[in-house]
């Protein structure tokens, strides 16, 4: 009973000292595939319409952020019907964008002493200039982008607001709105000119 016991209380000891070590692994902030969330934003203030304003940039980038941790890398694509071949989306493009951020803070360092988000909106444009042109401009599916301030554009640009903002009305694409004034012509967004 008595060895029993002391068994017990060793193993117990053991534990505990073993929960309360602090943890190695790296949390999702550290993880190097993590996107930067200040990095990204100071991206967002270089490459999205400056109409949306500090508010509506936020929004997008968040949006931008909740779409990209759903993302599963090669995943089955829907594909038409009696269309026996299987497509599959790319890999997982979020590793490269994540060292993509990291690299413009680098480079914003090395040419202007300062990080990425701390240089102003032209010092990042030309910054992020080269990296784009050769991603090229394609604003087809954010996913398939070569660099994060693309992927960032494309995202947005496939948004219901950057709709709206292009015609200056609250046309509200991708919305359920009923059928009762479908035939309206959409509203003006306030302050658009007509």
């Amino acid at each position: 009973m008595a060895e029993s016991r002391r068994t017990f209380l060793k193993q117990s000891a053991a534990t505990v000292a073993v929960v309360s070590l602090p943890s190695c692994a790296p949390t999702a902030a550290e993880s190097p595939d993590a996107l930067v969330p200040a990095t990204l934003r100071a991206v967002g203030e270089a490459v999205l319409p400056e109409e949306l304003g500090a508010d509506g940039r936020e929004r997008a980038v968040a949006a931008f952020e909740l779409w990209s941790e759903g993302l599963e890398p090669v995943a089955e694509m829907a594909h038409p019907y009696l269309v026996p071949e299987t497509v599959f989306t790319g890999p997982d493009p979020r590793p490269g964008w994540a060292a993509q951020l990291s690299g413009l803070d680098i480079e914003s360092g090395k040419r202007f002493a300062a990080s990425f988000g701390e240089v102003g909106v032209p010092e990042r444009r030309r910054i992020l200039e080269p990296h784009v042109r050769r991603a090229g401009p394609d604003f087809g599916r954010p996913e398939n982008a070569a660099h994060i301030a693309v992927a960032l554009a494309a995202h947005f640009f496939a948004s219901p607001i950057a709709t709206d903002l292009c015609y200056g009305r609250a046309i509200a694409k991708q919305q359920c709105r009923g059928l009762a004034g479908a035939g309206d012509e959409p509203a003006p967004l306030p302050g658009a000119a007509s």
